[in-house]
Formats: C-alpha cells, sequence, structure tokens
C-alpha cells in the first residue's frame, strides 16, 4: 500500500517545473494540489459509509486503479504541450529591437492547469479510499493496544512514500524535461539554470504502472482478515461517555444505497462528541501546515539557500524519510509500550505540538542575497537613493524584459539579472560570458566590463545548520499523528469508526489540506519581486525576498500550531472515559445499521481509563 503514497512525493516536487514549464503562479500551483484533498474532502464521507462493510480490500483495489489513471492524466500534458521554449530564439543581450511574446501560446499552456487538476481529483478519490478504509481495515484485524503501533506503521509509510517521491523526482528533475525528442546537444542551460525544466512526467508514468500493479495482490484479499472476528469479540470500549448501552455490532458484508438514509443521523452523533471534534479540528490545523509544507518545502529550500530545485527536493526527501516516518512510527509505539488510553494519547499530541512550535524557529535561518543589481541593491554606478530598479539610465534603452531570467556575474560580484541589465552588448562566441557592459564597473587596471553566465558565488554554510534543526521539526510535527487517530478511533463507537474517519479526514481536508497549499502558495506569491511578465500579466516568480519568505513562513506556522494545542487541550478535559464496566454486545450481520435496537450475545467486560 505503500506505493499508493510516491505519487504524493512525486507531484510536490515537480511543482517548481510545472510552474515554470507552464508559466503558473505559486497560488495556481497550490490549486492543484489542494485538488488532491477537494476531492478527497467531498467524496471522503460516501466512500468510508459505504466502504465500513467487511469487502474492504475490493475497495483498496479499486482504489489503486482510480489513482493509475490519475496519475495517467498527470503525465499527459508533456505529450500534447509540445516542446518547452527556453528562451533559445530569444537575444538576452542588450538590443534596440522589441521583443514580441506570444500570448496565444501562453494561454494554451496554462490551461493545462485544469488537466493537471483533473489528475489530482482522481488521486484524492483513491487516497482517501487508504486513509479510511485502509486504516479501519488495519484496526478491524489487531488488538486495540497494538492498533496505534499498526496505524503508525501504516502512517510512517504514508511518509515514506513521499520522501521517495521526492528522493527519485529530485533526480529526475536533473533530467532535461524534452529529452525524449530534442538532442541533448541542442540544450545549452543546465540545472542550476533558473530556465531549466527537469522530466517532472516521468514520476507520474511510473507510478501509473506502480498503481496496477498494487492493485492486483490487494484484490485477492478476502472479505476479511483472519484476525478480525477473535479482535472484534475481544474488543473493550473506550467511547466517550460509554455506560455500557450502546452495541458493538459486526461488520456486515457492505452497505447498501438505501442505507445512506442513516448517514446524517450518525455524522450528527459522532459530531456531539467533543472529543472527536476537538482532535478533528486539530488535524485541520495540522493539516494546513504539512500539506503547505509538502508542497512548497523544496521551493523554500531552494530560494532561501540557492541550490537546484532538483538538489532542493532531494533535500526534503532526505529530512522526510527519517523525520516524519520515523516520527509516525515512534508515536505509534510510544503509545503501544506505554498501553495508553485515549487521554493518554492526547497528552503526547499536546507535549509534542508544544515542542514542535518551539522549533518552528528554524524557519528563520537563511541565507541573504544581498548583491543582486536593481534588485536588493543599486547598480554600482548609480547615483540615485531611491529603491533599486531593475530599469536604470545604464540600460534604458537596451529594451531588457524579464520574460527570461539568466543571471550573470561580474568580477566585483555583484550579480545581474541577465546581461540585457548589465547593459551587455557583446556575447562571446561560447555564450558563457557578456562584454561592453554599460551598468559594470570596469575590471581595476583597465576598460574592460564583462559578466559571466551563472550566479555569483555564495559562501552561505546555513544550510548544514538548516537541516538538522528542519529534521527535528519535521520529526516532532509528524509524532501526534498516530496517537491521535487512535484516540479518534476509541472515542467513538465501533460501528461508526471507518464513518470516523471518513468524517474526520472531510473536515481535515475542508479546513486543512485544502486551503493550506493555496493559503502558502498565496504567501509565497506576496513576496515575489520580480514577476515573470508576460503579455501584461504576471506569469510565474523568478526573485524572492528572502526575509519576507521566512517571516511570513512563521507567522503562519506558529499561529496554527498554538490554535492545534488548545483544540488538543479542550479534547482532552472534555473526554469522559466509560464507567469501570462497560456491556459490549456481539449481534448479527443484518443489525449492523440499526444498532440502537440490538439485544442478542452479551459479553461483561470491566476496564478503566489511565
Amino acid at each position: 500500500m505503500a506505493q499508493g503514497f510516491v505519487v504524493n512525493g512525486i507531484n510536490n516536487v515537480s511543482t517548481t517545473s510545472v510552474e515554470r514549464r507552464f508559466q503558473l503562479p505559486s497560488s495556481r500551483v497550490g490549486m492543484i494540489s489542494s485538488s488532491y484533498d477537494l476531492s478527497a474532502a467531498i467524496l471522503g464521507i460516501f466512500i468510508s459509509f459505504m466502504g465500513s462493510g467487511r469487502q474492504k480490500a475490493k475497495w483498496l483495489a479499486w482504489a489503486c486503479l482510480t489513482m493509475a489513471v490519475g496519475s495517467f492524466v498527470m503525465a499527459l500534458p508533456h505529450f500534447t504541450s509540445g516542446k518547452y521554449e527556453w528562451g533559445q530564439n530569444i537575444a538576452l543581450a542588450c538590443t534596440k529591437e522589441d521583443v514580441t511574446a506570444n500570448c496565444d501560446g501562453d494561454s494554451e499552456l496554462q490551461n493545462y492547469l485544469y488537466v493537471l487538476i483533473l489528475g489530482q481529483l482522481l488521486h484524492g478519490l483513491g487516497g482517501t479510499t487508504l486513509y479510511t478504509v485502509g486504516v479501519s481495515l488495519i484496526d478491524d484485524s489487531v488488538p486495540a493496544s497494538s492498533s496505534p503501533m499498526y496505524i503508525g506503521i501504516m502512517y510512517a509509510f504514508a511518509t515514506l512514500g513521499p520522501a521517495m517521491g521526492y528522493i527519485i523526482g529530485g533526480q529526475l528533475l536533473d533530467i532535461y524535461v524534452d529529452f525524449d525528442t530534442v538532442p541533448l546537444s541542442d540544450v545549452r542551460i543546465n540545472p542550476d539554470d533558473p530556465r531549466w525544466v527537469g522530466a517532472w512526467w516521468i514520476g507520474f508514468v511510473i507510478a501509473s504502472i506502480l498503481f496496477v500493479l498494487a492493485a492486483v495482490p490487494i484484490s485477492l484479499f478476502g472479505a476479511e482478515l483472519p484476525t478480525a472476528r477473535h479482535v472484534r469479540e475481544t474488543r473493550v470500549s473506550e467511547m466517550h461517555g460509554d455506560d455500557g448501552s450502546m452495541a458493538v455490532p459486526l461488520a456486515s458484508e457492505g452497505r447498501k444505497l438505501r442505507d445512506l438514509k442513516y448517514l446524517p443521523a450518525q455524522i450528527l452523533q459522532l459530531l456531539k462528541t467533543p472529543p472527536f471534534l476537538f482532535i478533528t479540528l486539530a488535524g485541520a490545523t495540522e493539516g494546513m501546515i504539512t500539506s503547505g509544507f509538502a508542497t512548497f518545502m523544496p521551493k523554500f529550500i531552494q530560494n532561501q539557500f540557492g541550490v537546484s530545485a532538483g538538489w532542493a527536493a532531494m533535500l526534503t526527501g532526505f529530512m522526510a524519510v527519517p523525520g516524519a516516518a520515523g516520527g509516525q512510527f515512534f508515536g505509534g509505539y510510544l503509545c503501544k509500550c506505554l498501553k495508553l488510553k485515549v487521554k493518554g494519547c492526547i497528552r503526547v499530541a499536546i507535549i509534542c505540538s508544544s515542542c514542535a512550535l518551539l522549533v518552528s524557529s528554524v524557519l528563520w535561518i537563511r541565507c541573504s542575497h544581498d548583491n543582486v543589481a536593481g534588485v536588493s541593491r543599486e547598480y554600482s554606478n548609480s547615483t540615485d537613493s531611491t529603491l533599486p530598479q531593475l530599469t536604470h539610465p545604464c540600460n534604458m534603452d537596451c529594451r531588457c524584459h524579464t520574460e527570461l531570467y539568466e543571471p550573470v556575474c561580474d568580477s566585483h560580484g555583484v550579480q545581474y539579472f541577465s546581461p540585457c541589465h548589465a547593459g551587455c552588448s557583446v556575447v562571446s562566441k561560447d555564450a558563457e560570458s557578456y562584454s561592453s557592459c554599460s551598468c559594470v564597473m570596469p575590471e581595476s587596471g583597465s576598460n574592460v566590463s564583462m559578466v559571466t553566465v551563472g550566479k555569483c558565488q555564495d559562501n552561505c554554510d546555513m544550510l548544514y545548520v538548516f537541516l538538522p534543526m528542519v529534521f527535528i521539526a519535521i520529526f516532532l510535527l509528524f509524532v501526534p499523528s498516530p496517537p491521535a487517530v487512535a484516540a479518534t478511533l476509541r472515542c467513538i463507537h465501533d460501528s461508526h469508526r471507518t464513518l470516523g474517519l471518513g468524517l474526520k479526514w472531510f473536515i481535515v481536508r475542508l479546513l486543512g489540506t485544502v486551503p493550506g497549499p493555496i493559503m502558502f502558495g498565496a504567501i509565497i506569491d506576496n513576496t515575489c519581486i520580480i514577476w515573470r511578465e508576460k503579455c501584461g500579466k504576471h506569469a510565474s516568480c523568478w526573485i524572492y525576498s528572502n526575509d519576507e519568505l521566512s517571516l511570513n513562513f512563521f507567522i503562519f506556522v506558529a499561529a496554527f500550531k498554538i490554535v492545534s494545542i488548545l483544540l488538543f487541550v479542550l479534547a482532552h478535559q472534555l473526554y469522559k472515559p466509560p464507567n469501570e464496566k462497560s456491556v459490549k454486545f456481539v449481534v448479527s450481520e443484518s443489525e449492523t445499521i440499526q444498532s440502537e435496537s440490538m439485544t442478542s450475545g452479551v459479553t461483561i467486560v470491566t476496564e478503566s481509563d489511565t
């Protein structure tokens, strides 16, 4: 089942390349990511209600096939959008000629946004089945004391999958996007060039094949695992306020459409359970943070530390593998070792969330890029005291534009947006340097003013301080997940577990993971200094303000972590453990829906909450 999550990492790695390839701002890229959770939120309750019978494995097999189709749709734009134009036919040196953009072609490229959204909608349909029906299948098949650990293992693989996607996708981004149709000898840019677009689409093709292969063995599972009956007969109720009056039914073969009439009443009963409601709302705030970072963490690292998109994606994967997966497993293992009940699980979530809040200060670690002329500093020969601007008297007659970004560096360590903005009119034969640059101070002892292609060397080593700190932050961020899910399953009636997970993920996605990437994308766009201008409109962003990016991310994360902690505290205080003697009813399958009228098969058990 872990293969089913790899596509999330591949999708998140591809954001920068998709942004460049289809000329989309970060907020639009956030919409693509949010589409996954939008379809999962809309259909999650229906799937969890209909999939709460004994044929859960069949639902998981269909989920894999649905995600296979979604991955195929995500890869389609590469084969239908033509070759990527990285500016090979546009002069970058100072010229008197006016450059006219092809607005019609750009509009067609941006329309592929809706194809990518469709692919993510299909991913969400399959993903919500894995997270609801899949978790419920595990909980049905293992003892209550071991359930958090097994859920933690599943969630660890659910994190390991995207982490593998980051690493594999990061490697694929070092391959040119059109390597299958364009001779690499004709490509005169490298992965460090801001115009580079990697092979973002290969990962989706591979994922589509893996989904089909995973669906085959899952479809061969029986109605339920062999241990499910014994677990069902020996389970002790930990339901909120349980006085033994509610029955625990055997699972039926499946729900019928006519059973949907019971859905509103069961949803209302779940929402009236305070610990369930507040744990779910806390999950929504946590989901807003995790979904935003999962989508834009590579972009954050790339801009704050000046590394390539592929290397930033791989670094994100290297941190996510031991951090998130280890945190998920540790959270479940801690609950098993300490044999924590509902309140104990919530206390773990409160403590770890509080520690994660303190460690979120890691977002202030960054490298400063202070030597970009016209962006963070004035041109060398400027006498103005106004704010820096790309257009300057030294390049006023050059007809410069921001359609392409090719940074160049002079001998004084000053970086320029492009050779045109440096006022350079002569290009070398190998196109590796430019001379006769009106905005560049001449080299000492000569009248030669020239620049070389590429960014200026940055000796900042803060990345190596950032990585271990953000690893700790990711670990603490994911430790509460298995305890919170276990507490959610234990505080509601056994017959409502699958529906409870569906309702939980509906709220988490609707209030958290759907708006999360969009809000993070808007935050990133708000810090943009230099936009790629196309036909009078903003396309993608070239350069961001590092200081504003760190400030906005920190405020966003800290605010929602505080809200999350408060919601966990409310869930802890309002939870009422069951009476020391609770009655557990085991009934026939025909009586699954109408549990309030069940009267057969009584088992008396005793246990107190610790």
